[in-house]
């Protein structure tokens, strides 16, 4: 059983709590927030007696991206496996510094990107690299948003809301610039208009991304009366796949319902603390599409 500690009880920290006491892999020895003053978890006292604990094999990251870099040479220096959360960092200068300390330690690492393995994803994946859907591939994403940050998110907004380090671009697109780089390889930015709001975060996006044989065009927005909209669409010669709803996947060979990746998520790390073959996103991955949604939110930015 691998010892894991947790930096970071926000949402996404207690989220991926629930699914790692429910694997057997797995024993959360403690965790550190402090603005936490009472949980089911044992508290350490600091990030440093956190990764000091000879129980703690392994380090979950589930802190605002200003905090990862500093946290990451922390546990990369005690030697232990660490799962970060995205973005990797809110710099690509950040997060390339990250990928150098987990590369320099040699440890375990990964980022909890949950596209790498949702089925959804997954799916998806196998219906591009195996030509289901034709030739002269193109991708298309539409988000909307009815405010930033989400109603579920007000608890972050002291960081989610500014320019810094949040904006729906970092926190949601992120996610779909990631499986773009699994689908389809390594890619660019060729064009983009970007809208800001009073606070300096992004209120629109548009975007084209290019890869080697795929054009991604990005439609994103606060703007409209649902909570949240999302939908991917990848587009061939025979046939096209959605993604929606996160992780609800339509074609025409069937359709996969929504569900969240958090468990196999989970079930990867264990797959990588075991020194196995997984799917999970690594630093490199992650530092890459770091560098893709800067170069994104630098563009045309309005004073």
């Amino acid at each position: 059983m691998y010892g894991i500690g947790i930096v970071g009880l926000g949402t996404m920290g207690r989220r991926l709590a629930e699914s790692i006491r429910a694997n057997h892999a797995f024993d959360i020895v403690a965790a550190y927030d402090p603005a936490v003053a009472e949980t089911t978890i044992p508290l350490a006292r600091s990030v440093a007696d956190l990764v000091g604990n000879p129980s703690v094999r392994c380090v979950y990251v589930a802190t605002p991206p200003l905090t990862h870099e500093e946290i990451v040479r922390t546990v990369a220096d005690a030697g232990k496996a660490l799962l970060c959360e995205k973005p990797l960092a809110a710099s690509p200068n950040a997060a390339w510094a990250c990928v150098d300390a987990v590369t320099r330690a040699g440890i375990p690492a990964a980022v909890n990107f949950p596209f790498a393995t949702a089925p959804a994803a997954v799916r998806l994946k196998e219906l591009v690299g195996t030509g289901a859907l034709g030739e002269n591939l193109s991708a298309h994403l539409t988000l909307r948003f009815r405010q930033w940050p989400r109603e579920w998110q007000q608890g972050a907004a002291s960081w989610l809301a500014g320019p810094e380090q949040g904006g729906f671009t970092r926190e949601v697109v992120s996610h779909f610039a990631f499986l773009a780089l699994r689908l389809f390889g390594p890619g660019h930015l060729a064009e983009c208009r970007v809208e800001r709001g009073p606070l300096g975060t992004e209120t629109r996006v548009h975007a084209v991304l290019r890869f080697a044989s795929v054009t991604m065009t990005i439609d994103a927005a606060v703007d409209g009366n649902q909570e949240e909209f999302n939908r991917f669409e990848v587009k061939g010669s025979r046939s096209s796949a959605v993604m929606s709803e996160w992780y609800r996947l339509t074609h025409e060979s069937g359709d996969i319902a929504p569900v969240r990746a958090d468990a196999g998520q989970i079930a990867e790390l264990a797959l990588l603390l075991d020194g196995r073959p997984h799917r999970l996103a690594t630093f490199e991955e992650a530092a890459q599409v770091v560098s893709l949604i800067e170069e994104i939110l630098g563009s045309h930015r309005k004073e």
